[in-house]
């Protein structure tokens, strides 16, 4: 099922399975910014990632010695059982708690709300995480919203480019064939912190940037100023994604990260997961601004 939410400037779309941002357009112009699924390339549009990211090691996290099968991603994506609230026609509030079915794949009581809010010319999405054990609680959460890059007969993927904030020395760490991360480093050429997208630029997988500096990036046309900017502040990490040669480009915003070739499977373990004690409520935002 779509829900929707608009105010003066943008409609969005946004389903029940998992969450997801299905559409984002300007009111004025008809204008659509973000992929429409095509199940030959790619069958998501925004998976809302938590409480892992990526690839777990054996697809398995144990705690207290015992094992949980994890799926990639966590377990939002695809999943039908999230509660919805429409909050006025501009926000609207997702919510899983922790039932039987999750306790078997995470061992945590837990409260995951994600709240849609249109203010102006942007759209917010605010992830609200809450542990309701006994215990601490760990977990990872991230975004991945595929922004259309429209091709066609006169327009290629190297007509566009990620714009940082400031002159990055980009290194990107890549994912081996198992789906891991490695230690392995590739350089990624910027030109006056401009990346230039291309259709080889994704061969090896996402570019993943860890332990990033910066709180934006700007995705537009190379012969523009002005584009998409998502802003992502207090995210350590940033991947950028996109099937070679698909009109898309994913900019995943990232609070932890995927499994390391050599991680513990035990969750409290995990090299990049956040901890947060009995009780306390933590919330973290990514904003996608349409400039005009």
């Amino acid at each position: 099922m779509l829900h929707t939410i608009e105010n003066e400037h943008l409609i969005c779309n946004i389903t029940s399975n998992g969450a997801e941002i299905r559409s984002l357009k300007n009111k004025s112009s008809n204008e659509e910014y973000i992929w429409q699924i095509d199940n030959s390339i790619w069958g998501s549009s925004s998976p809302v990632l938590f409480p892992a990211i990526g690839k777990i090691k054996d697809d398995k996290l144990r705690y207290d010695g015992k094992e949980y099968t994890m799926p990639k991603h966590g377990i939002i994506r695809h999943n039908n059982a999230l509660s919805f609230e429409q909050q006025g026609t501009s926000k609207c509030v997702f919510n899983l708690t922790n039932s039987n079915e999750t306790l078997k794949q995470y061992p945590f009581k837990f409260s995951f709300s994600i709240v849609y809010t249109l203010f102006e010319h942007r759209l917010i999405m605010n992830y609200l995480i809450e542990n309701r054990d006994t215990k601490p609680m760990y977990f990872s959460c991230g975004g991945h919203t595929a922004y259309a890059c429209p091709l066609n007969a006169s327009t290629k993927l190297s007509d566009y480019v990620i714009e940082f904030p400031t002159h990055q020395e980009l290194k990107a760490n890549t994912l081996g064939a198992s789906g891991l991360l490695t230690h392995h480093q590739r350089d990624i050429e910027t030109i006056n912190g401009v990346l230039p997208l291309s259709n080889t630029l994704f061969n090896e997988d996402a570019l993943i940037f860890t332990n990033i500096d910066y709180n934006w990036v700007r995705l537009r046309k190379k012969n523009k100023t002005k584009g998409i900017i998502v802003s992502f502040k207090n995210y350590p990490h940033l991947a950028l994604w996109s099937k070679p040669g698909a009109d898309y480009v994913c900019i995943e915003p990232w609070l932890g990260l995927p499994d390391l070739e050599n991680e513990s499977l035990d969750i409290t373990q995990k090299s990049s997961y956040k901890r947060i004690d009995p009780g306390v409520q933590f919330s973290i935002a990514i904003e996608t601004e349409i400039e005009l």
